[in-house]
């Protein structure tokens, strides 16, 4: 093996290393710190079987299929940051988990200006938290589970950008078609009435008299009774649109952050105006 085509491969394994970290703590960021503040805020929880998606699905496969990128072509003019706590891996991690959680503080500002969703709001001190499994049957759920649903999914996409020593973005061809599948999937959730894959996951679903005052078929599947007043979550058809295109604005916000500040354009400038002081070895 020549000494160019181990530089190549040590430097693509080395920024994959740290972008399978950067997603892990950008993981950590939604699912520690998002959803616990809302968890303890509004008493509610995403529901069991997202949780099983996340952490089994989402975030396994996101991990695997980060590590299928080959290395780049071409060796860079300079080697990929090895340092935990560099001006690179802050800025990066700090705009993306910024800019999630301002969308999701925003979502939530969204949602208590909803006509359908004043008045129906979850009653903490109503409900029976020992229930855990069933904190999820509420608006407030549902918008959170969503939201970081789409934050999570996209942050294997997000750390894929590495093209100045790993392949092309898009010749990931493993992750791209994980990714995409899962936001089809988590976007059918979204999107379609009442079914029963979102009522496997307690979302945009109820019991059979509450989905049936709203113009639905009774599922012919067992529901367990939802412990809220109103007996269901479902988002009304309008909202869900909107929700939807928010939820795209968080996904496009996060990427324009790395392909034009971390890996782009500003990346570059800085560079050129403040480069970092490495260490000089006298031979």
């Amino acid at each position: 093996m020549s000494c160019v085509e181990l530089l190549r491969q040590s430097r693509a394994g080395l920024a994959t290393s740290f972008a399978n970290f950067t997603a892990l703590i950008c993981y950590g960021q939604v699912m520690s710190g998002i959803v616990k503040m809302c968890t303890f805020y509004f008493s509610i929880s995403i529901t069991q079987n997202l949780w099983m998606l996340i952490d089994g699905g989402v975030a396994t496969g996101m991990m695997i299929s980060i590590s299928m990128s080959g290395p780049a072509e071409r060796l860079a003019p300079s080697r990929p940051t090895s340092r935990i706590l560099g001006p690179q891996m802050l800025a990066s991690i700090g705009g993306i988990v910024m800019i999630n959680w301002v969308f999701s503080v925003m979502s939530y500002v969204w949602l208590f200006t909803q006509d359908w969703f004043r008045c129906n709001e979850q009653a903490a001190s109503e409900v029976n938290l020992n229930m855990w499994w069933l904190l999820g049957d509420n608006y407030e759920s549902s918008i959170l589970s969503f939201v970081c649903t789409y934050q999570v999914i996209n942050n294997g996409l997000l750390v894929n950008y590495g093209y100045l020593h790993r392949a092309k973005w898009y010749k990931n061809y493993t992750l791209l078609t994980l990714w995409a599948f899962l936001i089809a999937f988590i976007s059918y959730m979204l999107l379609a009435d009442p079914n029963r894959v979102g009522c496997a996951f307690r979302l945009n679903c109820g019991t059979p008299s509450a989905l049936e005052k709203l113009g639905y078929k009774s599922p012919s599947w067992y529901i367990e009774p939802y412990i809220n007043v109103i007996q269901h979550n479902v988002i009304p058809r309008a909202a869900r649109y909107k929700l939807w295109g928010y939820c795209l604005g968080n996904m496009a916000a996060t990427n324009l952050w790395q392909i034009f500040v971390i890996n782009g354009p500003v990346r570059r400038l800085l560079q050129k105006k403040k480069p970092l002081r490495r260490l000089k070895v006298k031979l």
